[in-house]
């Protein structure tokens, strides 16, 4: 559930077009075919949090399916992170969208 919501959120993101979002989910794929642990994926997500502008930290809800899910270590240490590097970190895709179109003028 939390995959498919992510690849939700992607897919809307791309589709406005304000931003060139980044889904750390690449690694559930590839664990799917190469499973290493854990760790090593916590380890490679974390390393290529300081090419991003932002974080966009979201509770995962599928609706039609009755499925809302809010923790997350991994989503919450790359948020501890990006306060770390200086770098906002937004709590809704309206709230990133606002950001964004102050930056642009």
């Amino acid at each position: 559930m939390n995959t498919h919501f992510q690849c939700k959120i992607f897919d809307k993101l791309l589709g406005d077009g304000k931003v060139i979002p980044i889904a750390p989910l690449w690694s559930h794929f590839q664990h799917t075919v190469f499973p290493r642990p854990y760790t090593d994926w916590i380890e490679y997500d974390q390393s290529l949090l300081h090419l991003y502008d932002a974080c966009l930290r979201l509770d995962a809800e599928i609706t039609s399916a009755d499925y809302y899910e809010s923790e997350s270590t991994g989503a919450d240490a790359e948020v501890d992170t990006f306060q770390q590097l200086g770098r906002p970190v937004f709590y809704s895709v309206d709230e990133l969208y606002k950001w964004v179109d102050g930056e642009q003028q």
